[in-house]
């Protein structure tokens, strides 16, 4: 049943992917929501901290697994740019889904569950060092679009996160 999950992903596609921090310092949002509208930062005193310029790269290889490349471009405060390459790979096995990308400091993992075609949510739960993060991700037409969320170092998982992102894309 799972055959060909990856394939509304395959192509290129280009956009940004931006971070936003939670300003209120209060953490009055709920623990590690299961959000899926972008609406969701408009409501929050949230203010973007960084900006990614990416490009990535999908291609199926077989009907269970998906080659990816991404490019990111950091961009800061001042304008200046840094870019980055990764690779990695999206893979069925039995009845779990698993998302693998190889950075030039980390390999990071996630687990994965499709609810209907062209939805995908991509989640990792590390305690030490802690990495908890959570992403919404789907495909409509040429649009892809990343909502979520994560929480690092000495944040609190009992407490609403600090760091939330939003990133859309589009295929080329």
């Amino acid at each position: 049943k799972l055959a060909n999950v990856f394939a509304p992903w395959d192509g290129h596609w280009k956009g940004v992917f931006r971070i936003f921090a939670d300003t209120s310092g209060l953490n009055n949002h709920e623990a590690q929501p299961r959000i899926e509208d972008p609406a969701y930062l408009l409501e929050g005193p949230f203010k973007e901290s960084m900006r990614i310029d990416v490009e990535q790269f999908y291609e199926s290889v077989s009907p269970f697994r998906q080659t990816v490349k991404i490019i990111d471009t950091y961009v800061d405060g001042t304008g200046q740019r840094q870019k980055m390459e990764s690779s990695g790979f999206n893979v069925v096995i039995g009845d779990s889904l698993f998302c693998v990308v190889n950075k030039a400091d980390e390999q990071v993992v996630h687990t994965g569950i499709t609810r209907e075609p062209q939805i995908i949510i991509w989640e990792r739960d590390l305690r030490n060092p802690l990495k908890i993060e959570y992403f919404f991700e789907k495909v409509q037409a040429d649009t892809y679009s990343i909502l979520g969320w994560g929480y690092y170092g000495g944040d609190d998982p009992d407490q609403g996160p600090k760091n939330w992102f939003y990133g859309e894309y589009v295929k080329q």
